[in-house]
């Protein structure tokens, strides 16, 4: 717990609204193009998915949740040693985010294999809900992005049913079966989908909506 002191400038192990701008400034000041897209991937783990996108657009900057101590250490060790220069990650809850991101700063939420909370009586507690992505919404900038990847199709199929109701968002890319699909080409495997690749490889939803 205490190696996550040990990288102030992209580890926020207590953030707040305040330390999280100005370590976010500092960020951007060395990027080498800060007026490129902005993400945020919600349960970044230890990173995987977040250093492969940052390395192949390092003109974009990114922003990684999570909770576990040891998988933002693992997360910014890897950082730190590729000298990755566009990532800040924060211990924090993804239900939070509003409070530190400005209206029109965002270009693309990643949400990848979040907690399905399986039991009915639980559900509540998912991230993905019609409350959530109606306040984000005022977030994301023109043509914003929402990416998610679930082995769990239930959870799946509740949130495209959500995005459906939603005036605010449009599916324009969904499959059950993204290993399978026309899709896989550009994905990312996750530590998840690397774990799921070692045994019988379940079907993984994935879903692009734009945001309107």
């Amino acid at each position: 717990m205490a190696r996550v002191y040990d990288y102030p400038e992209l580890l926020i192990p207590h953030p707040t609204p305040e330390n999280f701008r100005q370590l976010w400034k500092n960020k951007n000041a060395n990027c080498p193009a800060p007026s490129g897209k902005v993400h945020l991937e919600i349960g970044c783990g230890s990173g995987r998915n977040l250093i492969e996108l940052a390395l192949a657009n390092p003109q974009d900057s990114f922003i990684g949740l999570e909770l576990r101590y040891k998988r933002l250490v693992l997360a910014a060790k890897k950082i730190e040693r590729q000298n990755i220069q566009n990532i800040l990650l924060m211990r924090e809850r993804g239900q939070f985010i509003d409070e530190y991101l400005p209206h029109k700063s965002m270009d693309c939420m990643h949400i990848n294999f979040p907690d399905p909370w399986s039991k009915k009586a639980r559900r509540k507690h998912r991230i993905l809900s019609a409350e959530f992505l109606s306040k984000m919404h005022p977030h994301f900038r023109s043509k914003g992005e929402l990416r998610f990847k679930t082995d769990h199709l239930e959870y799946f199929e509740t949130v495209t049913d959500i995005l459906q109701d939603l005036k605010t968002y449009t599916i324009i890319e969904h499959t059950t079966d993204l290993h399978r699909s026309e899709y896989n080409e550009n994905n990312i495997l996750t530590e998840f989908e690397m774990l799921f690749k070692s045994k019988e490889n379940p079907p993984i939803g994935f879903l692009r909506a734009e945001v309107l």
